[in-house]
């Protein structure tokens, strides 16, 4: 009866973006025992959340004034480029 009147039978709700804080070379890695050299030199390529927010504030004017708790209303992080997209 509910669905033919078109009631909603779920609530909806925000999404949750899990942001990473971290000290600058200090995020954290997952490696396999023997492997730890080459995990530490993928991290240093990885951006995370946090250094991605640093890029885009450097060359995006528009996210000046945008902290980085609010970036998720903003824009989308794209976890394939690692940046946060409009």
């Amino acid at each position: 009866m509910w669905r033919l009147n078109e009631f909603n039978l779920s609530h909806k709700s925000h999404t949750v973006v899990r942001l990473a804080v971290h000290l600058p070379q200090q995020q954290p890695i997952v490696y396999q025992d023997g492997q730890e050299d080459q995990a530490i030199e993928r991290a240093a390529l990885r951006k995370t959340t946090l250094t991605s927010w640093f890029e885009l504030n450097k060359n995006d004017p528009l996210a000046h004034n945008i902290s980085y708790s609010d970036i998720p209303q903003y824009y989308v992080f794209d976890k394939s480029t690692t940046n946060w997209k409009k």
